[in-house]
């Protein structure tokens, strides 16, 4: 009986203990799941297992037999149609005119594999067919690259794309460049075949820049004298837009004269527009526009200072920014790209050792934000913005010249090495 009771107490034991195990828990998380799951819905798209619809491209039939659920967890346009009470979503069989058969493949790719060439050949197509069928991700990742691409030569092109498709960035970066590139702008073909619509409107934003009025009248003069006989009657428009007030009826009188003149000259009519400017009594010589910001970045004064300080041109005034994130950094270079200012390396005042931190300030947002570390740790180094990139070049590392090079790509979030100096030296 003792044996007995004492087998049975060991039970009991054993099952509470059983019981008092069950308030341990483990919440096993497996960190492979998302990725062999994909690769798992891969390879049914691939052979096509499970599909439930099928993608047809009007332009040459091809099709793609895809899955509802993936399709709809990337594009809100398909959740929609396979969701809300279209006619699609009973149907096997989608048909999307307007959308190139190598662009709809990309984005079904992309869906299964979350990966995406994007080139200069295939970025204005894809963007256009990401917005069309609202994949958030791809659109965000072209106009990027689009941003990457930015100069004064496209500038306008990119701002017309930009303002049809909804692309915020893209829009504001390109309105940039036309604002602080002004002068070689009005070079470039693009900007002398400008309807008259788009022509009031870049003039117009130039009120927001520094900008000469002789330079503003040489814009309107090139551009009215490109196609004379059918721009002429927008010269006077045009110039209000600048808020340059001429006396008209002068303006329209030297104007007809020397129309029949055979009027050809873009000197010619800048000279008239001047003289009719003169008339009614406007100094050229004392009228500017007011400039964008100027922004000052630390600096040292008996201590390294962090404080960001910036002029406002229109009250004339000085407001202080947000600090830099590193209140001991020194001798480090500063170069402003886009909406960013870069502000990479240098050394703490109580280690005087080489930094390869680099902080970017966002000047649209007043923000710091930690960027990409250098290849090389280095100080006293120049840094310079040039075609959409960031160049790290010379400066001191351990009191001895550094040669390396290296450029950072914002679009990819990495520091490349270049070629090295012929000789380390501070720059």
């Amino acid at each position: 009986m003792a044996t007995t009771r004492m087998r049975g107490n060991t039970e009991s034991e054993q099952c509470n203990g059983f019981w008092r195990a069950e308030l341990y828990s483990y919440d096993f998380c497996d960190g492979d799941h998302p990725a062999e799951l994909l690769a798992a819905l891969r390879r049914f798209y691939t052979s096509g297992l499970f599909t439930d619809v099928t993608l047809q491209c009007g332009e040459s039939g091809q099709v793609f037999h895809c899955h509802k659920a993936l399709l709809s967890a990337r594009s809100s346009y398909f959740k929609v149609m396979f969701t809300a009470d279209m006619r699609e979503r009973s149907n096997s069989v989608i048909k999307l005119t307007g959308v190139d058969c190598g662009v709809l493949g990309a984005l079904v790719n992309y869906v299964y594999t979350a990966q995406l060439s994007i080139t200069q050949s295939n970025v204005q197509s894809l963007l256009e067919a990401a917005d069309l069928l609202q994949f958030l991700s791809v659109k965000r990742a072209c106009e990027e690259f689009l941003v990457r691409l930015l100069d004064v030569d496209n500038c306008l092109g990119m701002h017309a794309f930009a303002e049809l498709h909804l692309c915020a960035g893209l829009e504001r970066e390109a309105r940039r460049v036309m604002l602080s590139r002004f002068t070689e702008l009005i070079q470039q073909e693009e900007f002398l075949e400008l309807d008259p619509g788009k022509m009031s409107s870049v003039l117009a934003a130039q009120n927001l820049t520094v900008q000469r009025d002789d330079v503003l009248i040489d814009a309107v003069a090139k551009w009215v004298t490109h196609d004379l006989d059918n721009r002429v009657q927008c010269s006077a428009e045009l110039l209000h837009s600048i808020h340059l007030d001429l006396d008209e009826m002068y303006f329209k009188a030297t104007l007809e004269v020397h129309r029949q003149c055979s009027l050809n000259s873009g000197d010619i009519f800048k000279s008239m527009i001047v003289q009719a400017l003169r008339s009614n009594g406007k100094d050229l010589s004392a009228s500017k526009k007011m400039s964008s910001s100027m922004y000052v970045i630390g600096g040292y004064y008996w201590h390294p200072l962090c404080e960001v300080h910036i002029w406002d041109p229109l009250s004339n005034t000085w407001v202080q920014g947000k600090d830099m994130p590193d209140h001991a950094r020194e001798s480090y270079s500063v170069s402003l790209l886009g909406a960013n200012i870069y502000v990479t390396g240098g050394y703490r005042t109580n280690t005087v050792e080489a930094l390869d931190t680099v902080s970017v300030y966002n000047c649209d947002y007043d923000e710091w934000t930690e960027g990409c570390p250098m290849i090389t740790a280095r100080y006293y180094h120049c840094s310079v913005a040039l075609h959409g990139c960031i160049y790290a070049i010379g400066g001191y590392k351990g009191g001895a010249p550094e040669q390396e090079t290296e450029c950072y790509d914002p679009l990819k979030k990495k520091w490349s090495p270049l070629a090295k100096m012929i000789q380390g030296m501070q720059v």
